[in-house]
């Protein structure tokens, strides 16, 4: 006589949906911390760089060499914008997929919440229906018991 409440199927599409989302949340932190390392990798070849020019500087520098360093520089530079451009975007990703993971699970908690009220009545209920058939057998039996023992008394 269990019946499955109505919910149960849009509860396994909410923790469907909360899962694929963990799931999206996870590739894009991977990704997002991919671009991180690509930036800090850029920025410690820029540091490298700049320290190269400094020694050819202090040793001495033609003019072709210098503007080739400063040419390659302002290329690094480029490139660490656009990186950066691109780990901002990947941490708005991972912010907006946190931010639906986030709803998706607690509409999973939600019906969960649900699931949990209606086990809490129906037990309740099932509680009642065993005490009132247990108090109906105790009424018929002490009515039937009574009689008895009044006809010995007489």
């Amino acid at each position: 006589m269990s019946r499955t409440p109505p919910w149960d199927r849009l509860k396994e599409l909410a923790e469907k949906k909360r899962d694929a989302q963990a799931q999206r949340l996870g590739a894009l932190t991977r990704e997002r911390d991919e671009a991180r390392q690509r930036l800090a990798m850029l920025v410690t070849y820029r540091t490298e760089y700049q320290s190269r020019l400094s020694e050819a500087s202090s040793q001495g520098i033609d003019l072709t060499r210098l503007r080739n360093y400063q040419a390659f520089l302002a290329q690094l530079e480029r490139a660490i914008a656009q990186q950066t451009d691109v780990v901002a975007q990947a941490e708005r990703h991972v912010d907006d997929a946190r931010a639906q993971w986030t709803h998706e699970r607690q509409r999973v908690e939600s019906f969960n919440a649900l699931d949990e009220r209606h086990h809490t009545s129906a037990a309740r209920s099932e509680q009642r229906r065993a005490q009132k058939l247990t108090d109906e057998w105790a009424a018929r039996n002490g009515a039937v018991a009574r009689p008895a023992a009044s006809d010995t008394d007489h």
